[in-house]
């Protein structure tokens, strides 16, 4: 089950999260954490903060690492932002776009999970991964599942 709301701690940019980091990028753009049930808010009301930043750093920051995730995906990071901020259908992004609807759909969750992986950019080599494009990404080989049986 989905959450509807996450905290500034609680972004890992997992699919679940970064899909909610761009349903919500709008008022995130506007310096603004979308409120929860409980009405936290990153805004301090008449009080000093502790730290030295301003209280609206954190949720552009998080537009702007999301942003640019799906800059790097090209079209289909457009078509990532249209589906889950925009709240364009699949049959009308085909229509748009003169693809079919199933490549609407996949080019979408191609797109997601490039832009969910994880604290560390995609396009970055770490300890764990080399680093990859796009591009590179989107046409890299299936793993083979495993067929083992056990007799």
């Amino acid at each position: 089950m989905a959450k509807d709301f996450y905290f500034p701690k609680e972004l890992h940019f997992t699919r679940r999260t970064a899909r909610w980091v761009i349903q919500n990028l709008g008022s995130l753009r506007s310096g603004y954490w979308p409120s929860d049930v409980s009405n936290y808010t990153d805004i301090p009301i008449g009080k000093r903060t502790a730290g030295r930043q301003a209280p609206f750093i954190t949720p552009v920051e998080c537009a702007i690492e999301i942003t640019e995730r799906m800059e790097k995906c090209g079209i289909d990071g457009l078509i990532l932002l249209a589906m889950e901020c925009w709240g364009e259908s699949p049959e009308a992004l085909a229509r748009y776009l003169g693809l079919a609807e199933w490549s609407v759909k996949k080019r979408c969750g191609k797109a997601l999970n490039y832009v969910a992986s994880g604290p560390d950019r995609r396009w970055h080599d770490t300890k764990k991964r080399k680093g990859e494009t796009y591009e590179q990404f989107k046409n890299r080989p299936k793993s083979p599942k495993s067929s083992m049986r056990v007799s």
